[in-house]
């Protein structure tokens, strides 16, 4: 039966199929028998109580069947394919299935081909093999036959599981050929269409079948009628047959020829010449309700309007060979696909010599790629299309399915393994006009992400939504958290909330504001703040805890996070510095893995993008989409109309020169061209069918959102206002808001239509726009002036919600206010309202600073002061002094300098009361500061003071200490610690001063600062701790070490940052853990005091002051090297300072810490020089205390190296430049001592002149004495330094054996003190 090779197989076409039908387990597909196949197959479920035919027409729609007969049918097509290159074609003929034989691989899934002629005869001869049966395939019931075969073996036994499987296995890996010795030069190959029919059909052969000819028919028809209605119906018959190809010697199709029959309503009854109901014509696609029918044959229908039929005429693209039809008849009737049947009748329509429209086949080339879109794509190219639902709810076109973006999508994923691997880049953004399908392809990157084991979060901007603070990114995290809340994730969940409360401490109250899950995530233990927090930089603070967060939740799942935001160009600026920060946060040094894509519109003459969006697209890589190409767009459509390439191409090309191949026009276009009737799916057909001139002759706008404001102008006017309402409300919006808050209800019905109407989407009960554009055209359907009134309207009756309830949620807040907004001043009607609008924007402002966005809070504000009346400083005081106050808050950290003035010169001239004007005075002092004007500052703030009856100078610094001395004696620190909270609004706003003009006199009038230290802790003990209290602790600390008393010193700092917790306020904290730090590293091991740097970082990035967040990563730097850590861990966080200043605008620190990394670099080898800026060299050339570091770096470097006369000329620069005695202890003193001592001993000893040898000893001895001090209250940081300067100093006396024993106490110090 088949020649065998280890477990390969040759077997001839007949027997293949058998063995192949026979593998089909029948009884795994008797449960997927739906309700109407019962009826024929039967109700038993054991598949051999089945009739002989039911059981073979399952087995052979069946995809164990199907797959590797279109396999065999596909190596058929290849090989025709390859002889007809060469002019050879293999002849059919009644002994084809000699000629074809099937290679078959049962284990190791390779083809192997082998020449039939080396086979013999008994292998190829199946019908020896079928007669063994007793089967004679020249009997009509040869199938019938064959099919009760496949169900049992020939001894009546079913086979095995085993057994099936093994044919199974074979039929996977298959390829079938004409044997070699069978092929001639001929001029036609068209007989594989009967190979194909006897592949499909399990074995059958095509009935010949006996057809009328024309005259049959005309006689037929005139049968037994009058000659009246001969003569007409001659005359109708003579006209409808007249373009039929009679000529030819083929039968006509005229059931094909009259293509009538699709429109006929639901109750009409057809049957064509072969027996095929309606469903299998295709005489009806284009008569009317009220047409009258008449089959090709005469039979009228009864419940057809009996008048006249109309005359109608055919083009030949209509026409089918009825000889076909009835040919695959047989195939339909087993229930084979129709794509299939079709396949297999074109083919033999090119058999018959039929004429050919777009369907026919024009060569084989055309038959192979089909049958791949089958084998590829089976559920798009072979399945029957659902008739029943396309024929009552229209086309579902693909609007969500990615094509031609492959390559883009191999871009992404490249960059985000590279990310998450090195962090050598996290951020990709895709631009393009709209409708590209920017959006599908992000979101088709998220499902690789998913199924990667990424976290893929996602979130979207809104034109309409821009008053919502951090709207997108809100969201994103919010949605997080939420999952996080659901059953299953309790565990995931308490980790997060642990880690959470470790990382952020009190500062997640503030991204609870943001993130309100969050809130329920972390429980009980929420912090409370018992102060309003004077933020130097909120949106720095939320961008420090956003960062926190997702290293938090990265870390807890062990997944590499993925952030997508889309339309970035409707994206606030606080959003923006957000990502840029989470990006600089997961840069090559972190632990996080954060990835970042973002979609925005292309920028044109409509769509502008903000300079930050610039400058995050410019630090990543960027995709730009075009619109789809002309074959692009034809495989969308094919896919879409589940067609081959080659049917659609007609109709692609007349969508492509109207569209210019924009996804969302293409789509929409689609959709039109289904209701107008033009493409529309063909019942008796089962596809898709079009006309192509009536579309082509259609006038359509050329820019998408035109197109779209036409085809909303045809939906009912109710559905219209619907989706305008919905627009007014931005991208998306809860159908439980609109029913919940007072909106005209009756909107959600006429929603319903638009999601019919693929407009809308609903998701989770929440209505979505399926496109922004289509938000855009439904907003612009009311002009103007009218929306600004309605917005308004709509504002009003939602704030009606809000009065007298706090508790209402912000989302409804701002919603509120925005929509008030988006009215504006001139859509008031009565002037009350306007009260209404600004108290509510008032109250929207605080909420968003709540939620530290500033900018947001800034626009609240000033639409707040929009909509107040004239004479509002007199009738409205306290609501126009607080929107104008807070204003002026918002636009000092925002940096606005313009606004800011223009504020505070109002609030300075029309405020009532001195007391009324602390606030923006406080501002003012502020802004002052961080102008780098500190004088003024300093100057405006002790006037202040003064005006308060609070004089800040004494008599002297010693008396001053000596009062403060004698009053902290009368309190312990459990009293300090538990004192009151003061409350009075004056002292607080005191404190306020006291506190900004101690930070400034430390950098420029360092003698001043006792008295302002002295001043805080008295009013403190007085009226009550206040968030500055803490400062003027840590600094009385730090004033008593630097005057030698290092452990009274060390007593109060760590008083100070006891006072952090009790005070109930971070602002201060990054200063204060600053100021202790570096007390403590005098009485700590400087290795242990490493790690009150991060947390000084860290709280000071939490409370947006980055010049602190600087001043504590340089501080890290700085004792990391005096500790002796590894340098290239220091030029780690070298890096570090220097990208933190750079992106936080920190010019001096920048200058300063590239002096260190350049130092690291000559120690380590690589000699790298620091590339200033402009405005660093400006710097450089003119701050004092940056070029004084410059030349002690560049000294100490040069000391290394032992270059004498570089050192000498930089060390004298240094001490040139030394500055006046500081207030305050810090560990510069020591490095700097330590640093200049070894410098000055090695002088010393170079240095021929006495007088020069005696300077440089007296210095070198200074530091000597400084170290021996400071080792006396911390052996383990300065004791081995102490014993280095004494070896240094005996050297240079010549006393060597001195020196020796120093040496080597300070290397058995520095062992024993680990310090390397």
């Amino acid at each position: 039966m088949s020649s065998k090779s280890n477990s390969k197989e040759t077997v001839i076409l007949s027997d293949w199929i058998r063995r192949a039908l026979v593998g089909v387990d029948l009884s795994a597909l008797a449960g997927e028998r739906n309700v109407s196949s019962k009826a024929a197959y039967g109700t038993e479920d054991d598949p051999s109580q089945w009739p002989a035919t039911s059981r073979g027409s399952m087995a052979l729609c069946s995809d164990d069947y199907l797959m590797p007969a279109l396999q065999v049918a596909y190596s058929l097509a290849n090989q025709i394919c390859k002889e007809e290159e060469t002019d050879k074609s293999p002849p059919l003929s009644v002994d084809w299935v000699h000629n074809i034989v099937v290679h078959i691989n049962n284990r190791v899934g390779c083809v192997s081909m082998c020449d039939a002629d080396r086979r013999g005869s008994a292998s190829l001869d199946s019908l020896a093999f079928l007669d063994s049966l007793g089967f004679d395939a020249g009997e009509d019931n040869f199938a019938d036959n064959l099919f009760e075969s496949i169900i049992n073996d020939h001894d009546g036994t079913a086979l095995s599981g085993e057994e099936r499987d093994r044919i199974l296995e074979g039929c996977d890996c298959i390829r079938a050929e004409f044997a070699p010795s069978t092929f001639n030069a001929i001029d036609d190959n068209d007989d594989a269409g009967l190979v194909f029919y006897v592949l499909f059909s399990g074995g059958e052969r095509p009935q010949a079948a006996h057809f009328p000819t024309a005259t049959e028919v005309v006689e037929q028809k005139l049968s037994g009628k009058s000659d009246t209605e001969t003569e007409e119906l001659s005359q109708d018959l003579s006209e409808d047959l007249e373009l039929l190809p009679f000529h030819q010697a083929a039968p006509i199709d005229l059931a094909g020829e009259l293509n009538i029959l699709d429109s006929i309503g639901n109750d009409e009854y057809v049957q064509d010449s072969c027996g095929d109901k309606a469903g299998e014509l295709s005489v009806l696609d284009s008569v009317g309700d009220d047409e009258y029918v008449q089959d090709p044959w005469g039979d009228t229908f009864d419940d057809a309007p009996q008048h006249p039929k109309p005359k109608k005429r055919h083009s030949s693209e209509q026409n089918r060979n009825i000889y076909n039809s009835c040919s695959v008849q047989s195939l339909r009737e087993k229930g084979l696909p129709t794509p299939l049947c079709d396949l297999v009748a074109n083919m033999l329509d090119c058999t018959n010599a039929s004429l050919g429209g777009e369907d026919s086949y024009q060569s084989m080339a055309d038959v192979q790629s089909d049958l791949r879109l089958m084998l590829d794509n089976p559920n798009t190219f072979l399945r029957d299309l659902d008739m029943t639902k396309l024929s009552t709810s229209g086309s579902q076109f693909i609007e969500k399915t990615m094509f031609g973006r492959n390559v883009e999508l191999s871009t992404i994923k490249d960059a985000y393994r590279l990310s998450i691997s090195s962090g050598e880049c996290g951020l990709v953004t895709i631009s393009g006009t709209s409708g590209t399908g920017k959006s599908l392809l992000a979101n088709e990157f998220g499902k690789f992400v998913s199924a990667d084991g990424g976290i893929f979060l996602s979130g979207k901007f809104d034109q309409l939504q821009q008053g919502k603070p951090f709207s997108a990114l809100a969201s994103t995290f919010d949605q997080y958290c939420g999952m996080l809340l659901h059953e299953g994730m309790a565990s995931t969940k308490e980790e997060v909330a642990f880690q959470l409360r470790s990382v952020l401490g009190k500062g997640s109250y503030h991204l609870t504001k943001i993130i309100p899950n969050l809130a329920s995530i972390l429980g009980s233990e929420l912090p409370v703040l018992k102060h309003s927090e004077d933020c130097i930089n909120a949106q720095k603070r939320v961008q420090y805890l956003l960062c926190q967060f997702v290293e938090v939740i990265s870390t807890s799942s062990s997944a590499p996070i993925t952030l997508f935001l889309d339309d970035l160009q409707w994206a606030d600026a606080a959003s923006i510095a957000a990502v840029n920060q989470l990006l600089f946060a997961a840069g090559p040094l972190s632990r996080k893995n954060f990835f970042f894509l973002g979609c925005a519109r292309e920028k044109d003459s409509a769509t502008k993008w903000s300079p930050g969006i610039d400058t995050l697209v410019a630090g990543g890589i960027e995709i730009k989409l075009d619109c789809m190409d002309e074959h692009t767009l034809n495989t969308m459509v094919s896919e879409t109309l589940c067609l081959p390439p080659r049917l659609t191409r007609s109709l692609s090309n007349v969508i492509y020169h109207k569209t210019k191949g924009n996804p969302l026009f293409v789509s929409r276009l689609m959709r039109s061209l289904t209701k107008e009737g033009l493409l529309r799916p063909s019942l008796s057909r089962r596809r898709w069918e079009w006309d192509t001139k009536k579309i082509r002759s259609q006038t359509l706008p050329d820019d998408v959102a035109i197109f779209l404001t036409d085809s909303l102008g045809e939906l009912p006017d109710k559905v219209q206002w619907a989706l305008f309402i919905l627009s007014c409300f931005g991208a998306s919006t809860e159908s439980a808001f609109v029913e919940s808050q007072g909106l005209d209800r009756s909107i959600l019905k006429n929603l319903e239509v638009a999601v019919a109407e693929g407009l809308v989407d609903k998701i989770n009960d929440q209505y979505r726009f399926a496109h922004d554009r289509i938000q855009e055209a439904a907003y612009n359907t009311i002009p103007a002036d009218r929306r600004s009134v309605i917005h308004f309207t709509y504002g009003l009756e939602l704030s009606s919600l809000l009065i007298g309830d706090e508790d209402v949620s912000g989302s409804v807040l701002f919603t509120a206010v925005n929509q008030l907004n988006l009215g504006g001043p001139p859509a008031v009607q009565d002037k009350k309202d306007n009260l209404t609008a600004a108290r509510l924007n008032l109250r929207a402002g605080k909420k968003a600073m709540e939620m530290s966005d500033y900018v947001t809070a800034y626009s609240y504000f000033d639409s707040g002061i929009s909509f107040l009346l004239r004479k509002h400083w007199q009738e409205h005081y306290d609501l126009t002094l607080e929107l104008f106050s807070l204003a002026a808050k918002c636009a000092l950290t925002n940096g606005d300098q313009t606004s800011l003035k223009l504020l505070i010169a109002l609030v300075l001239e029309k405020a009532h009361f001195f007391e009324d004007k602390l606030d923006v005075l406080y501002i003012e002092t502020c802004a002052l500061a961080y102008s780098y004007r500190l004088a003024e500052s300093i100057e405006k703030g002790l006037n202040i003071l003064s005006k308060l009856g609070i004089e800040v100078q004494g008599t002297s610094v010693e008396a001053c200490l000596q009062e403060t001395k004698a009053l902290l004696s009368t309190h312990t620190d459990d009293e300090i610690l538990n004192s009151k909270q003061m409350t009075d609004p004056t002292m607080i706003m005191a404190m306020k001063f006291l506190g900004k003009s101690e930070i400034g006199m430390t950098q420029i009038m360092p003698k001043s600062v006792p008295y302002v230290t002295f001043k805080i802790i008295e009013l403190s003990l007085t009226h009550g701790m206040s968030p500055v209290t803490p400062i003027g602790f840590a600094y009385y600390g730090s004033y008593l070490a630097k005057q030698g008393n290092i452990n009274e010193g060390y007593h109060y700092v760590k008083l100070a940052l006891s006072l952090l917790d009790k005070v109930g306020s971070r602002e201060n904290a990054g200063e204060v853990i600053f100021v202790c730090t570096q007390v403590k590293s005098y009485v700590e091991p400087l290795q242990a005091t490493l790690e009150y740097h991060h947390e000084g970082y860290a709280a000071a990035m939490a409370s947006g002051d980055s010049s602190l967040a600087v001043v504590n990563m340089f501080a890290l730097t700085a004792c990391s090297f005096f500790a002796g850590t590894n340098l290239q861990r220091i030029q780690g966080l070298s890096d570090n300072t220097i990208e933190l200043c750079e992106q936080r605008q920190q010019s001096i620190f920048m200058v300063q810490a590239q002096q260190v990394q350049r130092t690291l670099s000559k120690l380590i080898g690589t000699g790298e020089e620091p590339k200033y800026s402009s405005e660093g060299r400006d710097i450089l050339a003119s701050n004092s205390s940056v070029l004084r570091s410059y030349h002690y770096q560049t000294a100490y470097v040069s000391f290394i190296f032992r270059s004498y006369d570089d050192t000498i000329e930089n060390i004298e620069k240094y001490f040139d430049l030394q500055q006046t005695t500081w207030g305050n202890l810090f560990l510069a003193h020591a490095i700097h001592a330590f640093h200049t001592g070894l410098i000055s001993f090695w002088v010393a000893r170079k240095s021929k002149s006495k007088e020069l040898r005696q300077q440089w000893y007296e210095r070198g001895n200074q530091s000597k004495l400084a170290l021996r001090r400071w080792a006396k209250s911390s052996q383990w940081t300065f004791e081995n330094k102490w014993y280095l300067l004494e070896a240094e100093e005996a050297f240079c006396n010549n006393d060597f054996e001195a020196a020796k024993t120093y040496y080597q106490g300070a290397i058995t110090s520095a062992k024993f003190h680990k310090v390397r």
